[in-house]
């Protein structure tokens, strides 16, 4: 068997997020000329947007278009135009790039990359590895998301970047080892992992879209995977490069988003059901996981106050 691949890039993500290429090169935009110069430059890469085209009776069709630019021709080409059922609701930014590619995709597998990622050539020569995964059973299942590693090449700059790309390191390499294998509880936490095309395509797309409640859209890629029997591992056949805002102020707002994100998948009908669905040990793990995580590190805080108060008072009684 052989697993042909694709890769959602974050140039995707840039074009879909101004929705209509066309309309930007009408009002001279200069994010246009922007995207025809890296298609001039880089001839493998391909842009997705949403095309808007009235029809002259007050009704106005949605398009999903994929462009490349033809070396021969030298101007944009169009490659596929999938017409879409109604217009892009504006939720989630990131999931709703997604979803509207997938289409445009082809392969039997992709991998979604976010916008401040890097890759190495030498980790591309072992897709190959990575992808044979596809034909071996990880328990009765084979696996419909292969996990892999990321590297945070920003640890260098400061030492809070190192502890942040340690904090990293640990949840996105030694954590997901755990969770995948003896836990068994592992989802999708971040973007460098590799999907099953078909399976995916079949069951709604990749992430959610609605406003707010997917905030953390990485997670219900997950969600959906494990509530329709998928099977999620990880591997480190590769890494993925990636580089953070390490200013001390984005660093407590990411922290921020990742905490406000928890709170609302406690909300979610998602985790509602996969709560009537996991075994017993199963559930614990999820649990410790997700919101007893940052259950504890209250605790933890609270009891690091408390402690530092009462150590106050009964010093200055002593004194």
């Amino acid at each position: 068997m052989r697993i042909r691949f694709s890769s959602l890039s974050s140039i995707y993500e840039m074009s879909f997020e101004n929705l209509n290429h066309h309309s930007q090169k009408a009002r001279k935009d200069p994010h246009a000329d922007e995207i025809l110069y890296l298609m001039k430059n880089n001839e493998a890469l391909r842009v997705a947007y949403v095309d808007e085209v009235s029809t002259g009776r007050d009704e106005t069709k949605y398009y999903s278009v994929l462009v490349k630019n033809d070396q021969q021709l030298e101007r944009e080409v169009e490659i596929y135009r999938v017409k879409l059922p109604g217009p892009l609701k504006l939720g989630e930014r990131k999931p709703e790039n997604q979803n509207p590619v997938i289409i445009l995709t082809r392969g039997d597998a992709f991998q979604t990359i976010d916008m401040n990622k890097d890759n190495y050539f030498e980790e591309a020569l072992k897709m190959r590895n990575l992808l044979e995964e596809y034909k071996y059973h990880y328990g009765i299942r084979k696996p419909t998301i292969l996990g892999v590693r990321e590297h945070i090449f920003t640890g260098s700059v400061s030492f809070l970047a190192w502890f942040m790309s340690v904090q990293e390191t640990s949840f996105v390499t030694l954590g997901q080892r755990v969770l995948a294998n003896p836990l068994k509880i592992r989802l999708h936490y971040d973007h460098p992992d590799v999907f099953d095309w078909f399976w995916f395509l079949t069951r709604g797309g990749l992430s959610k879209a609605s406003k707010v409640i997917n905030i953390s859209e990485d997670i219900f890629a997950g969600f959906n995977c494990t509530l329709h029997g998928g099977n999620v591992t990880h591997h480190e056949y590769i890494q993925a490069g990636k580089g953070r805002d390490v200013g001390l102020n984005q660093v407590s707002m990411f922290e921020a988003k990742v905490a406000s994100g928890n709170g609302e998948q406690v909300l979610s009908r998602d985790v509602y059901i996969l709560g009537h669905r996991l075994d017993f040990f199963r559930m614990l793990s999820f649990f410790y996981t997700t919101v007893e995580f940052f259950f504890n590190t209250m605790m933890v805080v609270v009891t690091v106050y408390a402690f530092l108060w009462g150590a106050t008072i009964s010093c200055s009684e002593w004194c």
